[in-house]
Formats: C-alpha cells, sequence, structure tokens
C-alpha cells in the first residue's frame, strides 16, 4: 500500500481531516474540489495554527 496516497481513506479523519504521519508534506490537494489542506500529523501545522491563535489573541488585545 503507498502510504503518500492522499485519497485513501483510512488517512482521513471524518472525510475532512487528513493526518498521515508517513506524509512529509505540510500541505496536501484537498480531497474533493479545489484547494489544499494541511496534514494535521506534521507538527509544523500545528505550530503554524498556534501563531495564527497567538497572533490574533495579541492584535486583538493590542487594538483595546
Amino acid at each position: 500500500m503507498n502510504e503518500l496516497n492522499n485519497d485513501d481513506n483510512s488517512h482521513w479523519k471524518w472525510g475532512l481531516v487528513y493526518y498521515n504521519p508517513l506524509n512529509p508534506k505540510l500541505i496536501i490537494n484537498k480531497r474533493y474540489g479545489l484547494g489544499w489542506t494541511f496534514n494535521f500529523a506534521h507538527k509544523a501545522t500545528w505550530l503554524f495554527l498556534l501563531a495564527v491563535v497567538v497572533i490574533t489573541i495579541v492584535v486583538k488585545v493590542l487594538v483595546k
């Protein structure tokens, strides 16, 4: 079985979230339609999402 096959159902949680620890890619093509999604097994995905949340909170606090 090819572990980098993005269409493999075992790598899609709830049909929406891609999670494959064996795939080194951070961003992959969406399963349906156009666009991209993150590989949530990649540590950089979580760092990116944390950075977005922190920046949003900091900006909200500074604007007040």
